[in-house]
């Protein structure tokens, strides 16, 4: 894979596209368990919580069942910097929704998730910022909004976050 400085991959910053982003199937037979949903899940709490806080739920622990799981797991932050959605939507949508006031966003935080994607082939993690959102895969990050409009790098997404004052 082409590299750019300090052997980082080269990221594909691009507006939001269906062209980049098709629709995932809404039927047929699932393409990921809940066991696969959670992991990814735990491991996007991981990765934003050293950038602030995340919740409101913790961790699913991954157990025999989903009752187990279910029954061992506990609330985490009440009010989170990073509310990472619990819900698995359905067995086909390879994503998780998280919600941040853009500030808390920066350059470090966007290599950290790509970097935890390369792990997760064909997911992605969905950053709503308020005025602007990233859909993040291992290989490429999508914007949309004005706050995002034309940026081409991964650095410059992370800036112009960075430039926003506390919403």
């Amino acid at each position: 894979m082409p590299t750019d400085s300090v052997s980082k991959p080269k990221i594909r910053v691009v507006p939001f596209s269906t062209d980049e982003c098709p629709k995932a199937p809404t039927s047929g037979p699932p393409l990921f368990t809940w066991r696969d949903f959670y992991a990814f899940r735990n491991s996007v709490l991981r990765t934003l919580q050293n950038y602030g806080t995340v919740g409101p739920m913790g961790e699913m622990p991954i157990l025999r069942s989903w009752e187990a799981s279910q029954a061992a797991r506990r609330a985490d932050t009440r009010r989170p910097d990073f509310f990472v959605v619990d819900d698995m939507w359905n067995s086909w949508s390879r994503w998780n929704r998280v919600e941040a006031a853009s500030h808390l966003v920066n350059t470090q935080l966007l290599w950290d998730l790509v970097r935890m994607l390369e792990g997760f082939p064909g997911w992605c993690v969905y950053l709503a910022l308020g005025r602007g959102g990233l859909t993040v895969f291992a290989h490429r990050i999508l914007w949309e909004g004005a706050l995002f409009d034309g940026a081409q790098s991964i650095e410059e997404l992370g800036s112009r976050c960075g430039a926003t004052t506390m919403e």
